[in-house]
């Protein structure tokens, strides 16, 4: 059962599957608003993707590393210039997506003295900072910059470094790199100046790094634990890949090291929130406006009980971390499909699901990562 699984989900025609209607659904949504047929933009789109990814597969081992070497670096070159381009000439006051807006007005708050969590964003007065504190403090160098947009270069040019590091091979960052360009969820993050895949970015190349340096939780305990409590204090959506990975290694532990290990894991999340907790101890301000009320599951109960059980099946399917990839990849794209339809579920359903205002197709993004990660692999055996 567990080799089926896994089998099935480093599926490269999974994987390809998985890409492709993500990216199906951005095409749809944003297309469908200007009151074109998205549909020929969609199979174009295909076409388009499955063609270079069977001709890459295919005939990309024919040409030597150090043409791929110039070529991971030229790609990268457009891609920055680009994006550079992009947030120079797009206002974010013109945009309905308000990420970016509680990134930066965290900090304005921040360094006017008011409480950071106090900031309601650009689109509304109701809309606040949902991130934790960590990935706030991650994002002030891009704050003091001028534009926390400039993060969506800093963890572009971090993963390639890091998927380069890890396959050892530019073949495989290359073939990485320009699918997660060609990516319309990509563009998307950019235009509107997210930090949503930027997040899963970061948690994909910290898990690289573990894995390449083969961390363990039994030899490494207070290493790991400090490393996935900042990691959880990112955002609620980070834990999902790291939960994958450690699972299965943390039902080998010892009883003692069983409840050691989460009590250390919150432990350095709550060091982080601390500051905010008593920034007021008067009026207690935290209780009353904090990040959880945000990321709070607005979901169904019994979606959240399913979820934790296929999540803990997955976990314990995958042997290799190219297995890792396929199970994260499918696992995500799951979790957050039944979450949004369990959003659509309780609107009043006036909207399709896919340009529902309630429903944003916007998390799929949080796969990419690893969906690339487990096509990339695949080049080693020329599937």
């Amino acid at each position: 059962m567990k080799d089926t699984i896994s089998k099935f989900a480093q599926s490269v025609y999974l994987q390809l599957t998985l890409y492709l209607l993500v990216n199906g659904l951005f095409i749809y949504k944003y297309i469908a608003r200007a009151d074109i047929n998205p549909l020929v933009y969609i199979i174009s789109y295909v076409i388009l993707i499955l063609g270079f990814s069977f001709l890459y597969i295919k005939f990309s081992h024919k040409l030597t590393e150090k043409i791929f070497k110039a070529s991971f670096f030229i790609v990268l070159f457009i891609a920055i210039s680009l994006i550079i381009f992009l947030l120079h000439s797009v206002n974010p006051y013109t945009i309905h997506v308000d990420r970016w807006s509680a990134l930066s007005f965290f900090w304005d708050y921040f360094f006017q003295g008011k409480y950071p969590y106090a900031a309601h964003t650009h689109v509304s007065n109701t809309n606040f900072p949902s991130p934790f504190p960590f990935w706030h403090l991650l994002n002030l160098a891009f704050y003091l910059l001028g534009d926390v947009g400039f993060g969506l270069i800093f963890f572009l040019l971090l993963t390639a470094i890091a998927i380069k590091l890890f396959f050892n091979s530019y073949r495989q960052s290359v073939f990485y790199l320009l699918l997660l360009l060609a990516s319309t969820g990509y563009w998307w993050e950019v235009l509107v100046r997210s930090d949503s895949l930027n997040n899963a970015l970061f948690v994909f190349v910290v898990l690289l790094w573990i894995e390449k340096k083969q961390y363990g939780i039994n030899r490494h305990m207070v290493f790991i634990a400090a490393i996935i409590g900042l990691i959880a204090s990112t955002r609620l959506s980070a834990l999902l890949p790291v939960a994958l990975y450690f699972f299965a290694p943390y039902l080998n532990l010892s009883l003692k090291q069983k409840i050691i290990f989460p009590i250390l894991i919150f432990s350095t999340a709550l060091l982080t929130f601390l500051p905010f907790i008593f920034w007021d101890i008067h009026t207690w301000i935290f209780f009353s406006r904090n990040p959880f009320m945000s990321q709070a599951d607005k979901g169904y109960l019994s979606i959240l009980l399913i979820m934790i059980i296929l999540g803990i099946l997955l976990s314990l399917s995958w042997k290799n971390i190219s297995a890792y990839f396929g199970i994260t990849s499918l696992f995500v794209f799951t979790f957050i499909l039944i979450s949004q339809f369990g959003l659509y579920l309780r609107s009043n359903m006036d909207q399709n699901f896919i340009t529902h205002n309630l429903c944003d197709i916007s998390y799929f993004n949080l796969m990419l990562p690893y969906t690339l990660a487990s096509i990339a692999s695949r080049l080693k055996t020329n599937v």
